[in-house]
């Protein structure tokens, strides 16, 4: 886990440096066109840095239980598996079943988003046992765990709007205002959200 923590911070680092490129652009370059599409794909990246995260930490995790070197979860114990992989787990020799066994979560995982705190929490209930996930990670932040998930869920619709409707407005049909201090702060808040959730997984 230590690795892909490591990752997400060369992640996010390389995401902070478009906030430099913008800066030195707006102040070096004088242009009729707006620069500011690169803060958007600050939020954008910052955003897949920590779902990649997400998927790394609990992929790792449930491996982890799979070979006996972290305590089972009751939703790791509820989970279901086909009866295909089943026999593929029990017959295994090369690649080892360890091995086949990981490729079977990453296959189950890409398939879903770790954006919304909901699915965040659905997601680390295989490999952490906390009820009450987002009170304990709200702590560290010395904030209500609403503030935490409503953060999140207002990160989460930014970046579709980015991604999906070209970050324009419904209404006036432009694009919305974004701020180097809206990318900057967004930024900081995923990376010490990321950094506090592996700190209680690890």
């Amino acid at each position: 886990m230590y690795n892909s923590f490591l990752l997400f911070k060369k992640n996010m680092k390389e995401v902070e440096n478009l906030t430099g490129l913008h800066s030195f652009l707006e102040e070096t370059i004088t242009s009729p066109f707006s620069f500011d599409d690169l803060l958007r794909a600050q939020i954008v990246y910052s955003v897949s840095a920590f779902d990649k995260l997400m998927h790394d930490l609990i992929r790792i995790g449930i491996v982890q239980i799979y070979t006996g070197k972290r305590v089972p979860t009751p939703k790791y114990i509820a989970e279901q598996i086909s009866l295909q992989l089943h026999s593929e787990l029990i017959t295994a020799t090369l690649p080892p079943k360890e091995f086949i066994f990981e490729q079977a979560i990453f296959n189950k995982l890409k398939l879903i988003s770790y954006q919304d705190p909901s699915k965040i929490s659905e997601g680390l209930s295989y490999i952490w046992d906390e009820k009450q996930k987002w009170q304990k990670i709200a702590t560290a932040f010395g904030v209500p765990d609403k503030t935490i998930k409503t953060k999140l869920k207002l990160i989460a619709t930014r970046r579709n709007a980015i991604v999906h409707e070209a970050d324009i407005d419904p209404v006036s049909q432009t694009k919305l205002i974004i701020s180097k201090t809206d990318s900057d702060t967004i930024t900081s808040f995923l990376y010490d959200c990321g950094k506090e959730i592996y700190n209680n997984v690890k």
